[in-house]
């Protein structure tokens, strides 16, 4: 059982996640993780547990060195190296990105960045 990002895109793609996770040390409900690199046709897990037990709605931006976005209305402060942080961690170096929401209904899910 787990999340998995695949990328279905013909170019590398950097991917990050964020799930609920109560009572998150800096005082939040939320926690952000990322940065996945993801070649063309492969597949990694996000996060490694039940999918659908940790929440229904699940978060996720992806981009390419070419200027590619999956993303949407969602703003969260991401770093630029690779993170797991709790949703109101930030730091100076963080930009603000908007994730799309999508919806999990089982525990083993993949998610696909398709087109661009």
């Amino acid at each position: 059982m787990a999340m998995r990002f695949r990328n279905n895109y013909q170019a590398t793609i950097w991917a990050m996640v964020e799930w609920s996770f109560p009572n998150c040390p800096d005082g939040g409900d939320w926690l952000k993780k990322g940065w996945w690199q993801i070649a063309p046709g492969q597949e990694v897990i996000v996060y490694g547990g039940d999918a659908d037990a940790v929440n229904r709605f699940w978060y996720a931006y992806a981009h390419t060195d070419d200027g590619v976005e999956w993303g949407g209305t969602f703003p969260e402060l991401v770093p630029p190296q690779r993170f797991e942080w709790c949703e109101k961690t930030s730091s100076t170096q963080c930009r603000t990105i908007n994730m799309h929401q999508f919806e999990v209904t089982t525990s083993d899910h993949v998610h696909s960045f398709n087109g661009g």
